[in-house]
This record gives C-alpha cells, sequence and structure tokens, in this order.
C-alpha cells in the first residue's frame, strides 16, 4: 500500500514538474537541435564552397599554364568575387600576380597583390610579393607603407630585410642599417639560411661604408 501511495505521489510530482517547466524543456531542446542543424548546415555549405573554389583555382592554374591569361583573369576575378578571403583566392591572386610579373605588367601584379594583402590566409606573402615588385618599380616609400609595425616571428626576416631594401634605396642608411641588423639576427638564429646570411652581411657592410662617407663633411 505504501509503495502505491509512493509511486503516485512522484507521478504527481513528475506531472507536476513537467507542467511547470515542459514548456522551458521543450523550448531548449527545439533551440539546440537547431543549433546542431545550424552548425551541421554551415559545415555542409563550407565544404561545398571550398571544393567550389578548389575548382576554379585547378582550372586557373591551367589555363595559366596553357598561356590562356584572358580566361585565367576571368577565373580569378570569379574566385575574388564569389568566395573572397578564402585560401583558394589568395592562392589564385598569387597564380596571376606571378604570371603578369613574368609577362612585365608589374603594375598590374602590384595592384592584385595590394589587394591580396587584405585576404588573412596569404597577407604576408602578398606582402613580401608586392615588396619586391614595387622596389622593380622604384616605389620604395609604398614598401614602407605596406609593412605594419607588428610581424609575426616567422616572417621577421624577410619582411624587415625588405623593408631595409626600401630605406636604403630612399638613402635612409640608419633605418635600413637597423632593419638588415634585425634580420641578420633572424637568420643568424636559423643555420640552414647561410646564404641569405651572408648576403645580408654584405649589404651592411656597404651601408656602413656610405654612412661613413656621409659623415665625413662634417668631420672636415
Amino acid at each position: 500500500m505504501r509503495e502505491d501511495l509512493e509511486q503516485q505521489e512522484q507521478m504527481q510530482n513528475l506531472k507536476a514538474f513537467w507542467k511547470a517547466n515542459g514548456k522551458w524543456i521543450t523550448s531548449s531542446l527545439i533551440l539546440l537541435f537547431l543549433i546542431a542543424s545550424s552548425i551541421n548546415g554551415w559545415k555542409l555549405w563550407n565544404n561545398y564552397n571550398k571544393e567550389k573554389a578548389s575548382k576554379i583555382l585547378t582550372n586557373l592554374e591551367k589555363n595559366i599554364e596553357a598561356q590562356n591569361k584572358d580566361i585565367a583573369l576571368r577565373l580569378y576575378q570569379e574566385i575574388s568575387k564569389d568566395y573572397p578571403n578564402t585560401l583558394q583566392a589568395g592562392l589564385a591572386g598569387l597564380l596571376i600576380a606571378k604570371s603578369l610579373i613574368s609577362d612585365g605588367q608589374r603594375d598590374k601584379a602590384a595592384s592584385i597583390l595590394n589587394e591580396l594583402i587584405k585576404n588573412s590566409q596569404v597577407k604576408w606573402l602578398a606582402i613580401i610579393r608586392l615588396s619586391n615588385v614595387l622596389l622593380d618599380l622604384n616605389r620604395p616609400g609604398e614598401v614602407i607603407e605596406i609593412i605594419p609595425e607588428i610581424i609575426p616571428d616567422h616572417w621577421v626576416g624577410i619582411v624587415v630585410d625588405r623593408r631595409g631594401d626600401a630605406f636604403a634605396t630612399l638613402g635612409d642608411f640608419e633605418s635600413a642599417k637597423k632593419d638588415w641588423l634585425r634580420a641578420l639576427s633572424f637568420y643568424n638564429a636559423n643555420p640552414s639560411n647561410q646564404d641569405v646570411t651572408r648576403f645580408i652581411s654584405r649589404k651592411l657592410a656597404t651601408i656602413d661604408a656610405s654612412i661613413r662617407e656621409l659623415k665625413k663633411p662634417n668631420e672636415e
């Protein structure tokens, strides 16, 4: 008898709890279901976009190899518009820029590389390649403008080396020396880059001679 009463009491408590909280529990379950569905849907959509972008990138690369530059440019415009800020769009831009540089179209390549700086997937690679192009175009001031003050550790060596080249071209030898010393310190910590280390050391020796020459008139 007692067991029956206890069971009835438990049933009544359960009914009362469900009556008081049933709507909240149901809403919470529905919300969790919607969140899970949204996450899965986003993953599927994201994978679909990656696959589409990868196909365009592959097609673009084939057309560059086949010297179909106009088609490759149209494909780059398509991937940049439909899949911006993706790795595929970034790689497509780097390939197009390289092709344009080979054709002597450095100004056009510089324009594309400048846009790629906004793509976080290839930002620093774009900065380095754009720096090289701008130096070739004798536009060193723009090199200094595109390089941020904060540089990720693994990019420091090559980025400050390029900036040092820009300062040297502008005649700011002290700033160039500062950047090259920083680059040299980076490469000295990486023994596999001995050729680069020797090259920067030669640049430092040359700039030290230039600084001494500039100081001579003042000493006299």
